[in-house]
């Protein structure tokens, strides 16, 4: 165990880094999947309110 040990310990920081760089990512990835939904669902009720306008008009 004791020849082992080493190498664990070698390498946790590299797994310690690449979980934070994991979970960086996806929440970048996750809120940018957010804001594409809220724009898109903006733009579709600008869209809506300006289709009642120009309908109105007429």
């Amino acid at each position: 165990m004791e020849s082992v040990l080493p190498y664990v310990l070698a390498l946790l920081p590299t797994v310690g880094v690449t979980w934070l760089f994991y979970v960086i990512i996806k929440n970048i990835l996750e809120g940018d999947r957010r804001e594409r939904i809220a724009l898109a669902k903006w733009e579709a009720e600008r869209d809506a309110e300006a289709t009642r306008i120009s309908a109105e008009e007429k």
